[in-house]
């Protein structure tokens, strides 16, 4: 990612910070003017600054001389073990790096990756501390409560940059992002931009791999919010605890004013009387009484009673510290209640009195592809959905159990390349919430999709459930077995437009799916 603001920034005030004074003061950047940032050598233009370190899949002071080659005035770079990249830059270029040598300076910075987000924000500008910024992080429930509170701040005139496996942008007119948290490049250089467009508020997921690999150091959170936690990641993590921790390093931040906080989940309650968290404590649950152990917890409560659900959404009464209301949403599912509590919980922060959003979080619509369902006279309702970890299928099958009349179908398969410990328990859920089960592929990467599906059986007790490949023809299947009262959830990718096979993604859309066999049966 790259780009050239309105004008130059010396590299020594960008790296302010980065390094001890008197290395700075060695180095004498002052003079060094740079007019663009990147982390992608291909993406390199004359006079910026490349920002090389080692990431998950590769390192990229791999491309130190590529990014020379296209112009870079300087290189930063992470220290450890540079002196082995620098030397076998010499041995494979030795002409061309001695002719760039004496105009490209190289500063090795030590601990990079977990300074980039700062360094990039110093060239931006710092815009997150212009902008009140809320970051939302969790196993699930992170894309619906960041795209339904952009939407609400957006009834309330109030235009929000939102961040997320959705898109980055406006809400209007989102751009697909590859990673649920962008890299710290790119997440500085929105913010500017949209700040520029007169966008004060940025609502943002924070995946636990952003939080790890310091992706978000260099940004100011007003307001962090916490979901829930369940299984998921773990080929990353190792552990649920070291899952939960990294997640708990958004609330520790000094900066963080205010702290949301899902008090039905177990983790949630241990934030809520975490001590080492100083930001003021609001606690959402759709329970009237405290569960243990937080019967003693002082801390705000926004609660939901008085609940309904049918098809056309949700009635419930709020109870909030700014004030009583009614809620009607269009959004379907008990969690989709969990997620809206946790949205006036946002803006009860934001903008006090109930009475001033309400209607706003009242007027919410539901996030594209997730538990999005369409239906027809006389054919099943079929329910497209992002649920991709155990816990959010078994939820969204209990969802949906609650509306079916007839038998309730389950399509969905296992990512490759992930998580392994999840399929087996995946499909004994898929197993006991649903009367009909077709297992499919969901981006099977480089693992033979076959082999995924062995292991979604292992803990099935019926070994031959289905497996239908492709996708397509799975839901196809369910859409011409199923009687008129039944429902069909197809999980998995939501609103995503691609099958992943290899190392390639294949046009491929669930909704775009939905929509043919729709047409098909007027």
């Amino acid at each position: 990612m790259t780009s050239k603001p309105k004008n130059s920034i010396s590299l020594k005030k960008i790296l302010k910070g980065s390094l001890k004074k008197e290395q700075l003061k060695a180095l004498n950047l002052k003079q060094i003017k740079v007019t663009g940032i990147s982390l992608d050598s291909r993406q390199v233009k004359a006079g910026d600054v490349f920002l090389a370190y080692p990431g998950v899949q590769t390192d990229g002071r791999q491309f130190i001389a590529a990014a020379i080659a296209k112009g870079a005035i300087a290189i930063v770079a992470e220290a450890d073990n540079l002196e082995t990249y620098i030397n076998d830059l010499h041995d494979d270029n030795r002409q061309e790096t001695e002719e760039h040598e004496t105009s490209v300076t190289m500063v090795p910075v030590p601990n990079l990756a977990n300074k980039v987000s700062r360094i990039s924000g110093k060239f931006y500008g710092s815009p997150s501390k212009k902008m009140s910024l809320i970051g939302i992080t969790g196993t699930n429930g992170k894309t619906s409560i960041a795209y339904l509170v952009a939407q609400a701040l957006q009834i309330l005139n109030k235009p929000t940059l939102l961040l997320s496996t959705l898109g980055n942008g406006d809400i209007q007119s989102l751009e697909l992002s590859k990673n649920t948290t962008a890299d710290p490049v790119t997440i500085q250089q929105l913010a500017s931009e949209f700040l520029a467009k007169g966008y004060h508020h940025l609502a943002m997921e924070v995946s636990s791999h952003g939080l790890d690999q310091g992706r978000v150091n260099g940004l100011k959170f007003n307001l962090a919010v916490f979901t829930n936690l369940s299984h998921d990641h773990l080929e990353y993590h190792g552990d649920m605890e070291t899952y939960f921790q990294a997640k708990r390093q958004l609330f520790l931040r000094k900066e963080v004013q205010y702290a949301v906080i899902n008090a039905d989940d177990s983790y949630g309650r241990r934030l809520l009387l975490d001590d080492q968290i100083s930001a003021k404590k609001i606690a959402f649950s759709r329970q009237q009484q405290p569960q243990e152990p937080l019967a003693d917890f002082d801390g705000d409560w926004v609660v939901s009673s008085n609940e309904s659900f049918d098809l056309k959404g949700i009635n419930a009464d709020l109870t909030t510290p700014w004030g009583t209301g009614r809620l009607h949403s269009s959004l379907l599912g008990d969690f989709n209640l969990s997620n809206l509590l946790a949205v006036a919980a946002i803006l009860g922060c934001l903008n006090g009195d109930l009475h001033k959003w309400i209607v706003a979080l009242n007027g919410v619509k539901p996030v594209l592809g997730r538990m999005q369902q369409f239906a027809k006279a006389d054919k099943a309702t079929l329910v497209v959905d992002y649920a991709h970890t155990p816990d959010a299928l078994e939820k969204a099958l209990q969802t949906l159990r609650h509306h079916c009349q007839g038998n309730l179908w389950c399509v969905f398969g296992c990512g490759g390349d992930r998580d392994p410990s999840k399929r087996a328990l995946m499909g004994s859920i898929a197993e006991q919430n649903a009367n009909k089960v077709i297992l499919t592929d969901d981006n099977p990467r480089t693992e033979n999709a076959a082999a995924i599906v062995e292991m979604v059986r292992a803990d099935m007790l019926d070994k031959t459930i289905p497996y239908v490949s492709p996708r397509k023809d799975a839901i196809e299947l369910c859409y011409r077995e199923a009687a008129a009262t039944d429902m069909v959830l197809i999980a998995g990718k939501g609103h995503e437009d691609y099958q992943e096979i290899g190392h390639e993604k294949l046009p491929y859309s669930d909704l775009a799916t939905v929509n043919q066999l729709l047409e098909a049966s007027a």
